[in-house]
């Protein structure tokens, strides 16, 4: 008598590496959230795209459900105003350690200054880490196969452009920062760099510049593709 062994369970459709796969993901959904708005008429300044990218978002937008995308944002909202809060408490923590514990006599200045600080946080880390983690989840909530998300050269394409759009509005938010910082009281200058802007300030730049890193590893691997083929 022979037994046939049967998996009880399904493969994941992926074969793609899980971090290349999380990224496609990424291109996914957010080809569907600017086709809804591009569909209204209206636009996100700083998030410009030509007619062309317009119609090829259109194009990967119309591979899944508008229910989908509902939940892909749903997931959205909850972890980036969870991300959200995390930052408005160590703000207002390294707020209150930037002004020696006394909150009550804080400057307008410091107090503007650590809401551009939180601002630009939120931006280049909440932001790409609650898009990543949703359409990471949403992809694997409705199963979504390799052969229907964007291929390797549309995904590098979108990807890099999406991290330079967020940089640019994250470069946005320092340069108004700047003339905030010139009106912090000057005794109070040291502390506030080492204890508030420091903070902020360097996860900021690696989130952004770790970001980089994966655009180009995947523009460098659909060259390479290309080459080869």
């Amino acid at each position: 008598m022979t037994f046939e062994e049967k998996s009880s369970v399904t493969p994941f459709p992926s074969s793609r590496p899980t971090l290349d796969r999380w990224l496609a993901l990424v291109v996914r959904y957010w080809a569907s959230n600017m086709d809804v708005i591009h569909s209204r008429g209206a636009y996100w300044p700083g998030f410009g795209y030509t007619d062309r990218e317009k119609a090829e978002l259109r194009s990967i937008a119309q591979k899944f459900s508008f229910f989908e995308y509902c939940v892909w944002v749903a997931l959205f909202v909850a972890l980036f105003l969870a991300i959200l809060v995390a930052i408005m408490l160590v703000g207002e923590n390294r707020l209150s350690y930037a002004a020696g514990g006394e909150m009550s006599h804080v400057p307008a200045a410091l107090f503007f200054l650590s809401f551009a600080l939180e601002a630009l946080a939120s931006l280049s880390m909440g932001f790409p880490l609650a898009m990543l983690a949703s359409a990471a989840l949403a992809g694997r909530i409705f199963r979504v196969a390799d052969s229907d998300l964007p291929d390797a050269a549309t995904t590098a394409h979108y990807f890099h452009k999406l991290w330079f759009q967020i940089t640019r509005m994250a470069i946005i938010v320092v340069v108004a920062v700047i003339p905030l910082a010139m009106y912090v009281p000057w005794d109070s200058k040291y502390l506030v760099i080492v204890r508030m802007v420091i903070p902020f300030l360097s996860p900021a730049v690696a989130s952004l510049t770790t970001a980089y890193y994966f655009s180009a590893r995947l523009q460098r691997n659909d060259r390479n593709a290309k080459r080869n083929n």
